[in-house]
């Protein structure tokens, strides 16, 4: 017994020997240097998140009509192999280090996915809660066409609630309202009526109508709201990560900071292409600063990352405990973020929903596929450095 304990406590000792504890002062560390790059990186990362958004405010740069398109739908895959390239195999690594404890590495070497798994339910709930879809009435027993034949025209139809909104479009909910109404109907047409029933199915469809009406007054709203509500949480899920990516980058040196570096500047330079067509394609006001102020977010978080860097660079210790598990968590909470974000409210929306298929079509279908999986492919190449 007293053998197998001190081989335990040995293997313990040996594994927590080699990390973290002061690398960082054994190394040279070039301050201007540092600072030089988070200049870069904020420039980098502003300009490409601005320039779908400059394209679209100021047309007379002639920038191709087709660029959008391109940079949409090439962003989308960027943001999905950022979720599936860098963010979760990084948080793997960093909460089974053997520097953790028993409990990440031995024990549960499955944390990472389990919390990015929790993210994944807690994004739905966060949409399930904003969602303009929860205003849809539903719709009342007296659209039943054999609730309307037994009560008298005495009973007004009416919906469960007061105002009617356009549901989320990818369920298509709308039609599905409406197809009912309209079997509804058609089985009041189906149906022997004495006069008063007869009297009810004009006031039935006169009800259809306003159903109708009232959707396209407030659709447009609904559905802004909406895709407002996907794009902050897209950029949301992006922006977490960043921080820890500027960190991570500020604390390198010699020739690992200058490979750093590069990859970092071609993976902001994507991710804010990405992030910039999503927001340029909102319908904003033209006074309105909302979209400046998301693209300023996403310029500035990196580069606040590097400056918590630049000033903690000789405490902290990327390779501590403290750090594994930080970076860890924080990295799998923003790949399940970024992994529900990108599949359902990006991939799925451009290519699987109804309204997809009215804009893309034949060899426009083909060329944005091409354009994802070209995306996917480039985002993965620079997972091999960053």
């Amino acid at each position: 017994m007293v053998s197998i304990i001190s081989e335990s406590s040995i293997t313990s000792l040996a594994r927590r020997s080699t990390c973290g504890g002061g690398l960082m002062l054994a190394r040279s560390y070039d301050l201007p240097f540092h600072v030089g790059a988070l200049v870069i990186i904020l420039t980098v990362s502003t300009l490409a998140c601005a320039f779908p958004l400059v394209a679209v405010k100021f047309p007379a740069l002639c920038i191709p009509a087709n660029f959008l398109f391109v940079v949409r739908h090439f962003g989308t895959g960027v943001l999905i192999a950022t979720a599936f390239v860098h963010l979760l195999p990084t948080a793997f690594i960093s909460l089974t280090d053997p520097c953790l404890p028993a409990l990440w590495n031995d024990r549960y070497p499955a944390m990472a996915g389990a919390i990015a798994l929790a993210a994944v339910f807690l994004i739905t709930v966060i949409e399930m809660v904003f969602s303009h879809g929860r205003s849809v009435c539903s719709l009342s027993p007296a659209f039943d066409p054999h609730v309307a034949l037994e009560h008298g025209p005495e009973k007004d139809i009416s919906t469960d609630c007061d105002q009617i909104v356009n549901p989320a479009r990818r369920v298509n909910s709308t039609g599905q309202q409406l197809q009912r109404l309209t079997d509804a109907n058609a089985a009041i047409d189906r149906t022997e009526m004495v006069p008063y029933k007869t009297l009810r199915k004009d006031m039935f469809a006169e009800t259809v109508d306003e159903f109708t009406e009232q959707d396209s007054v407030h659709g447009g709203k609904s559905k802004q709201k909406n895709a407002v509500l996907q794009c902050l949480l897209l950029e949301l899920s992006i922006l977490f990560h960043s921080v820890f990516i500027g960190m991570a980058l500020s604390v390198e040196v010699d020739d690992a900071f200058i490979v750093l570096l590069i990859a970092i500047a071609f993976h902001q330079t994507f991710e804010g292409l990405a992030l910039g067509s999503r927001i340029s394609s909102l319908s904003w006001s033209d006074r309105s600063v909302k979209p400046w102020l998301m693209a300023l977010a996403y310029g500035c978080t990196t580069p606040i990352g590097q400056a918590i860097g630049l000033a903690t660079h000789s405490l902290y210790d990327p390779d501590s405990e403290t750090g594994l598990l930080v970076v860890g968590i924080m990295n799998a909470i923003s790949s399940g973020l970024l992994i529900y974000t990108a599949l359902v409210d990006l991939l799925a929306e451009d290519f699987l929903s109804d309204q997809s298929w009215q804009v893309l079509r034949g060899k426009r279908r083909c060329m944005a596929c091409f354009l994802v999986f070209l995306g996917a492919f480039g985002m993965s190449l620079v997972g091999a450095w960053a």
